[in-house]
Order: structure tokens, then C-alpha cells, then sequence
């Protein structure tokens, strides 16, 4: 979704204050030490700028403020650096969106939130309870922790962003049940395909570049 700056200033205001202090946190608890070397930072930033290719390929319902489509790739993003260099990632990608004009300044924080800082932290708390609850094998985190996830934080953060559209008055109740609700469950498998596509790729051959990833307890006397 793409929240244009129609949208009243107080939601937009508070959105702003809330994903600066979403990004202050990031900053102060982010584990600097990892970025010891160049190519750990090529890779932070080599991911956000294909985060902002990902978020940039939007299709739109005949040109409705706010009701665009795109895959947000949050939960590969999530699982490769964790959630305080995810939330910087996401930073950076809206941020090029909004210099290049695809974006209203105005609403930075909430399209950041929406797209970025929901479906993150949605993947945070599933990788977490399926680390817990489940078997420590590499079919349970890619399958569960990479699709299941992913599917999980698109339809949230569609289902969040529907609710501020309603809640601003921008969209009615019916029109977004028509025109958009039944489009979601399209946009789950391929959100939940690119992810998991993604995430077996990296673990397989770039295991180092995933930091929720650990050989020792997923493929090791499995």
C-alpha cells in the first residue's frame, strides 16, 4: 500500500513519531559489531536496495488512493539481518521511494509501518514460536518460517492497512470488502513463494548472510 498525504495529518503525524521511535530503538540496540567487514555491509545494503525494487513494482485498483499491490519481502529481510537492521533496511527502501516521488513525504512513518515495521515484526514473534514449538529441521524453517511467515505478515499488514484506509474515511467499508479483500489471498502465495524461494537459495549457499539460520541445529544429525 501507498498512503497518500490526503489522509488526516493526525494519523499521519503519529505514524511519523511511532516509526521514529521504532528506528531510534533500532539504532540503539542494532549489534554494530556485525558490520565488521565490507562485504557484510554490501549485503545490508545490496538487500534494501532490492526491497525498494520489490515495493517499487506496485499495480494499483483503477487508480484508488492507497490501494496498491506489491510482494513486501520483509520476512526474508527479517530473517537474514534480524529486526533492528530489517527496520534500517526499511528505512532506506522508503526512503528511495519517497525521493524518486513514488511516496508522499508526509507519510513516510505510515507507509513504513504498514509495509515495513508490521509484517517484521509478524515474522519476529512466528520465527520465534516456531523455533520454540517446533522441530529444529531445515524443512520446518523454510516451510514454516519462511512461507507460513510471510504469507501470515502479507495478509496482516493488507488487513492493517485496510483498516486505517476505513478508519481515515478514504475508502468505505464496502468498496474495500469488493474491490481489494478478495485479492489478498492472491497476493499470500506469491509473497509466501518469493520468501521461501529466497530463504532456501540463501541457506543453502550463503548460510553466513542469515543470521536466524544456524547449520548446527537444523541440518546437523537430522
Amino acid at each position: 500500500m501507498n498512503f497518500p498525504a490526503e489522509i488526516p495529518v493526525t494519523w499521519l503525524w503519529t505514524a511519523n513519531l511511532l516509526y521514529l521511535i521504532f528506528l531510534l530503538a533500532a539504532l540503539f540496540f542494532a549489534q554494530w559489531s556485525r558490520l565488521k567487514t565490507a562485504e557484510d555491509a554490501n549485503v545490508l545494503f545490496g538487500a534494501s536496495v532490492l526491497l525498494w525494487f520489490t515495493w517499487r513494482m506496485a499495480g494499483g485498483i483503477n487508480q484508488d488512493a492507497g490501494l496498491e499491490f506489491h510482494l513486501l519481502m520483509v520476512t526474508t529481510i527479517t530473517l537474514m539481518f534480524g529486526w533492528a537492521y530489517g527496520i534500517m533496511s526499511i528505512t532506506l527502501a522508503q526512503l528511495a521511494l519517497t525521493l524518486e516521488g513514488r511516496a508522499d513525504l508526509l507519510s513516510f512513518g505510515l507507509n513504513a509501518l504498514c509495509n515495513g515495521v508490521l509484517p517484521l515484526w509478524v515474522t519476529y514473534f512466528l520465527i520465534r514460536f516456531i523455533d520454540h514449538w517446533l522441530p529444529k529441521h531445515f524443512f520446518v524453517y523454510i516451510y514454516a518460517g519462511a512461507f507460513f511467515t510471510s504469507a501470515c505478515a502479507m495478509l496482516i499488514s493488507r488487513v492493517a492497512g485496510m483498516v486505517v484506509l476505513w478508519g481515515t474515511g478514504m475508502h468505505s467499508y464496502a468498496h474495500l470488502m469488493q474491490d481489494y479483500a478478495p485479492i489478498l489471498p492472491i497476493m499470500m502465495f506469491p509473497e509466501a513463494f518469493m520468501n521461501g524461494g529466497i530463504m532456501t537459495l540463501l541457506v543453502v549457499f550463503r548460510p553466513e548472510w542469515v543470521s536466524s539460520f544456524n547449520d548446527k541445529r537444523y541440518l546437523r544429525n537430522k
